[in-house]
Protein backbone atom coordinates (compact mmCIF):
# COMPACT_ATOMS: atom_id res chain seq x y z
CA UNK A 1 0.00 0.00 0.00
CA UNK A 2 1.32 3.44 -0.92
CA UNK A 3 1.90 6.03 1.77
CA UNK A 4 1.33 5.76 5.52
CA UNK A 5 -1.62 4.01 7.10
CA UNK A 6 -4.67 6.19 6.58
CA UNK A 7 -6.79 4.97 9.47
CA UNK A 8 -6.35 5.08 13.21
CA UNK A 9 -5.26 7.72 15.70
CA UNK A 10 -1.84 8.49 14.20
CA UNK A 11 -2.93 10.12 10.98
CA UNK A 12 -0.50 12.70 9.59
CA UNK A 13 -1.80 16.27 9.49
CA UNK A 14 -3.37 17.36 6.20
CA UNK A 15 -0.99 19.12 3.83
CA UNK A 16 -4.06 20.51 2.03
CA UNK A 17 -7.34 21.20 3.80
CA UNK A 18 -10.34 22.94 2.26
CA UNK A 19 -13.88 23.60 3.44
CA UNK A 20 -16.85 24.90 1.50
CA UNK A 21 -14.89 25.60 -1.68
CA UNK A 22 -16.91 27.35 -4.36
CA UNK A 23 -15.75 28.64 -7.72
CA UNK A 24 -18.38 30.46 -9.74
CA UNK A 25 -17.99 32.03 -13.18
CA UNK A 26 -20.24 34.32 -15.13
CA UNK A 27 -21.04 33.27 -18.68
CA UNK A 28 -23.18 36.13 -19.89
CA UNK A 29 -26.22 36.14 -17.60
CA UNK A 30 -25.56 32.55 -16.48
CA UNK A 31 -23.68 31.67 -13.27
CA UNK A 32 -21.55 28.57 -13.81
CA UNK A 33 -20.93 26.68 -10.56
CA UNK A 34 -17.67 24.94 -11.41
CA UNK A 35 -17.23 24.08 -7.71
CA UNK A 36 -20.22 24.15 -5.43
CA UNK A 37 -19.27 23.53 -1.81
CA UNK A 38 -16.38 21.06 -1.72
CA UNK A 39 -14.71 19.79 1.46
CA UNK A 40 -11.43 17.94 0.98
CA UNK A 41 -8.22 17.14 2.83
CA UNK A 42 -5.04 15.51 1.54
CA UNK A 43 -2.38 14.08 3.83
CA UNK A 44 1.34 13.59 3.48
CA UNK A 45 2.21 10.28 1.90
CA UNK A 46 -1.27 9.87 0.43
CA UNK A 47 -2.18 9.40 -3.23
CA UNK A 48 -5.56 10.92 -4.07
CA UNK A 49 -7.19 10.52 -7.49
CA UNK A 50 -9.85 12.95 -8.70
CA UNK A 51 -12.26 11.36 -11.18
CA UNK A 52 -15.19 12.76 -13.12
CA UNK A 53 -16.47 13.43 -16.63
CA UNK A 54 -15.55 16.53 -18.59
CA UNK A 55 -17.21 19.52 -17.00
CA UNK A 56 -17.45 17.88 -13.57
CA UNK A 57 -15.15 20.44 -11.95
CA UNK A 58 -12.05 18.31 -11.38
CA UNK A 59 -9.68 20.65 -13.24
CA UNK A 60 -11.12 23.65 -11.40
CA UNK A 61 -10.72 21.84 -8.09
CA UNK A 62 -7.09 20.98 -8.74
CA UNK A 63 -6.36 24.53 -9.93
CA UNK A 64 -7.84 25.96 -6.72
CA UNK A 65 -6.05 23.45 -4.47
CA UNK A 66 -2.81 24.23 -6.34
CA UNK A 67 -3.21 28.00 -5.83
CA UNK A 68 -3.45 28.51 -9.59
CA UNK A 69 -6.95 29.90 -9.14
CA UNK A 70 -8.74 31.56 -6.23
CA UNK A 71 -12.01 30.25 -4.80
CA UNK A 72 -15.13 32.40 -4.87
CA UNK A 73 -15.92 31.19 -1.35
CA UNK A 74 -14.48 28.81 1.22
CA UNK A 75 -11.30 28.27 3.19
CA UNK A 76 -8.09 26.70 1.95
CA UNK A 77 -5.00 25.79 3.95
CA UNK A 78 -1.85 24.68 2.11
CA UNK A 79 1.04 23.39 4.22
CA UNK A 80 -0.52 24.99 7.27
CA UNK A 81 -0.94 28.41 5.65
CA UNK A 82 -4.22 30.05 4.81
CA UNK A 83 -4.11 31.27 1.21
CA UNK A 84 -7.18 33.50 1.50
CA UNK A 85 -6.35 37.05 0.47
CA UNK A 86 -2.79 36.33 -0.62
CA UNK A 87 -1.38 38.40 -3.46
CA UNK A 88 -0.32 36.74 -6.71
CA UNK A 89 3.34 37.07 -5.67
CA UNK A 90 2.56 35.36 -2.37
CA UNK A 91 0.67 32.59 -4.16
CA UNK A 92 3.69 32.09 -6.41
CA UNK A 93 5.82 31.60 -3.30
CA UNK A 94 3.37 29.04 -1.92
CA UNK A 95 3.42 27.14 -5.21
CA UNK A 96 7.18 27.34 -5.53
CA UNK A 97 7.91 26.12 -2.03
CA UNK A 98 5.22 23.46 -1.70
CA UNK A 99 3.91 22.23 -5.06
CA UNK A 100 5.40 20.37 -7.99
CA UNK A 101 3.49 19.90 -11.24
CA UNK A 102 3.43 17.06 -13.78
CA UNK A 103 1.30 17.47 -16.88
CA UNK A 104 0.03 15.22 -19.66
CA UNK A 105 2.28 17.01 -22.14
CA UNK A 106 5.88 16.40 -21.12
CA UNK A 107 7.03 19.85 -22.34
CA UNK A 108 10.71 18.90 -22.56
CA UNK A 109 13.07 21.16 -24.49
CA UNK A 110 14.40 19.03 -27.38
CA UNK A 111 17.90 20.55 -27.45
CA UNK A 112 18.56 20.00 -23.72
CA UNK A 113 19.73 16.77 -22.15
CA UNK A 114 17.70 14.94 -19.53
CA UNK A 115 19.83 16.51 -16.80
CA UNK A 116 19.40 20.01 -18.22
CA UNK A 117 15.62 19.57 -18.58
CA UNK A 118 15.36 18.47 -14.96
CA UNK A 119 17.40 21.47 -13.77
CA UNK A 120 15.47 23.98 -15.88
CA UNK A 121 13.26 25.30 -13.01
CA UNK A 122 16.39 26.15 -11.03
CA UNK A 123 17.85 28.02 -13.98
CA UNK A 124 14.68 30.11 -14.32
CA UNK A 125 15.04 31.09 -10.65
CA UNK A 126 18.71 31.91 -11.02
CA UNK A 127 19.72 29.08 -8.68
CA UNK A 128 22.81 26.96 -9.08
CA UNK A 129 22.01 23.29 -9.63
CA UNK A 130 23.48 20.63 -7.38
CA UNK A 131 24.47 18.02 -9.96
CA UNK A 132 24.78 15.32 -7.29
CA UNK A 133 21.19 15.97 -6.20
CA UNK A 134 20.04 15.88 -9.83
CA UNK A 135 21.71 12.50 -10.31
CA UNK A 136 20.06 11.18 -7.15
CA UNK A 137 16.63 12.23 -8.42
CA UNK A 138 17.27 10.66 -11.81
CA UNK A 139 18.27 7.43 -10.08
CA UNK A 140 15.10 7.63 -8.00
CA UNK A 141 12.90 7.80 -11.11
CA UNK A 142 14.89 5.11 -12.93
CA UNK A 143 16.78 7.35 -15.34
CA UNK A 144 20.28 7.23 -13.92
CA UNK A 145 21.60 5.83 -17.20
CA UNK A 146 19.80 8.44 -19.34
CA UNK A 147 21.20 11.63 -17.78
CA UNK A 148 23.00 12.78 -20.93
CA UNK A 149 20.39 11.69 -23.46
CA UNK A 150 18.20 14.05 -25.47
CA UNK A 151 14.38 13.75 -25.38
CA UNK A 152 14.28 12.25 -28.88
CA UNK A 153 16.30 9.32 -27.55
CA UNK A 154 13.70 8.48 -24.89
CA UNK A 155 10.45 6.54 -24.83
CA UNK A 156 7.19 8.20 -23.78
CA UNK A 157 7.43 6.68 -20.31
CA UNK A 158 10.98 7.89 -19.91
CA UNK A 159 9.97 11.40 -20.95
CA UNK A 160 7.21 11.37 -18.34
CA UNK A 161 9.78 10.33 -15.75
CA UNK A 162 11.93 13.30 -16.76
CA UNK A 163 8.90 15.55 -16.20
CA UNK A 164 8.41 13.98 -12.75
CA UNK A 165 12.11 14.47 -11.92
CA UNK A 166 11.82 18.11 -13.03
CA UNK A 167 8.98 18.59 -10.52
CA UNK A 168 10.98 16.87 -7.77
CA UNK A 169 14.04 19.09 -8.23
CA UNK A 170 12.20 21.85 -6.33
CA UNK A 171 11.67 19.50 -3.34
CA UNK A 172 7.87 19.84 -3.25
CA UNK A 173 5.65 18.53 -0.48
CA UNK A 174 2.75 17.97 -2.90
CA UNK A 175 2.97 16.54 -6.41
CA UNK A 176 0.08 17.49 -8.71
CA UNK A 177 -0.26 15.26 -11.76
CA UNK A 178 -2.80 16.17 -14.45
CA UNK A 179 -3.62 13.14 -16.63
CA UNK A 180 -0.06 11.82 -16.18
CA UNK A 181 -0.71 8.65 -18.22
CA UNK A 182 -2.83 10.24 -20.94
CA UNK A 183 -0.11 9.83 -23.57
CA UNK A 184 1.18 6.45 -22.36
CA UNK A 185 0.36 2.84 -23.07
CA UNK A 186 -1.04 0.57 -20.35
CA UNK A 187 2.25 -1.01 -19.30
CA UNK A 188 4.08 2.31 -19.17
CA UNK A 189 1.20 3.89 -17.25
CA UNK A 190 1.44 1.11 -14.66
CA UNK A 191 5.13 1.88 -14.20
CA UNK A 192 4.26 5.52 -13.48
CA UNK A 193 1.76 4.63 -10.73
CA UNK A 194 4.40 2.33 -9.20
CA UNK A 195 6.78 5.28 -9.17
CA UNK A 196 4.13 7.47 -7.52
CA UNK A 197 3.61 4.82 -4.83
CA UNK A 198 7.35 4.77 -4.18
CA UNK A 199 7.48 8.57 -3.90
CA UNK A 200 4.51 8.62 -1.51
CA UNK A 201 5.81 5.82 0.69
CA UNK A 202 9.51 6.66 0.75
CA UNK A 203 9.52 10.44 0.32
CA UNK A 204 6.27 11.24 2.13
CA UNK A 205 4.92 13.16 -0.85
CA UNK A 206 1.22 13.89 -1.08
CA UNK A 207 0.21 13.14 -4.66
CA UNK A 208 -2.93 14.56 -6.27
CA UNK A 209 -3.91 13.02 -9.60
CA UNK A 210 -6.61 13.88 -12.12
CA UNK A 211 -7.39 11.17 -14.62
CA UNK A 212 -10.01 9.70 -16.94
CA UNK A 213 -8.29 6.32 -16.60
CA UNK A 214 -10.32 4.39 -14.03
CA UNK A 215 -7.81 1.55 -13.73
CA UNK A 216 -5.06 4.07 -13.02
CA UNK A 217 -7.18 6.14 -10.65
CA UNK A 218 -8.23 3.12 -8.61
CA UNK A 219 -4.60 2.44 -7.74
CA UNK A 220 -4.71 5.52 -5.48
CA UNK A 221 -5.20 5.41 -1.71
CA UNK A 222 -8.36 7.48 -2.05
CA UNK A 223 -10.62 8.10 -5.03
CA UNK A 224 -12.87 11.18 -5.16
CA UNK A 225 -15.55 11.45 -7.85
CA UNK A 226 -16.96 14.83 -8.87
CA UNK A 227 -20.17 15.66 -10.71
CA UNK A 228 -21.48 19.16 -11.37
CA UNK A 229 -18.95 20.73 -9.03
CA UNK A 230 -19.79 18.49 -6.07
CA UNK A 231 -18.16 15.44 -4.53
CA UNK A 232 -20.59 12.58 -5.10
CA UNK A 233 -18.43 9.71 -3.86
CA UNK A 234 -15.26 9.04 -1.90
CA UNK A 235 -13.61 5.66 -1.69
CA UNK A 236 -10.84 4.79 0.75
CA UNK A 237 -8.93 2.09 -1.06
CA UNK A 238 -6.24 -0.46 -0.40
CA UNK A 239 -4.80 -0.91 -3.90
CA UNK A 240 -3.16 -4.24 -3.12
CA UNK A 241 -6.54 -5.66 -2.10
CA UNK A 242 -9.83 -5.87 -3.93
CA UNK A 243 -12.03 -4.20 -1.34
CA UNK A 244 -12.91 -0.54 -0.87
CA UNK A 245 -14.89 1.50 1.59
CA UNK A 246 -17.36 3.92 -0.02
CA UNK A 247 -18.84 7.04 1.51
Amino acid sequence: MAGPELTGPNLPDPIIEAHGLKRYYQRGSETVKALDGVDISIRRGEIVAILGPSGSGKTTLVNVLSCLDAPTEGTLMVAGRSVAGLSEDELVEVRRGVLGFVFQQFSLLPTLTVTENVELPLMFLGRRADRKKTREILEMVGLGNRADHLPRELSGGQMQRVAIARALIMEPQILVADEPTGNLDKTTGESIIKLFKHLAADQGLAILITTHNLAFGYQADRVITLEDGKIVKQEERHPERTDAVQT
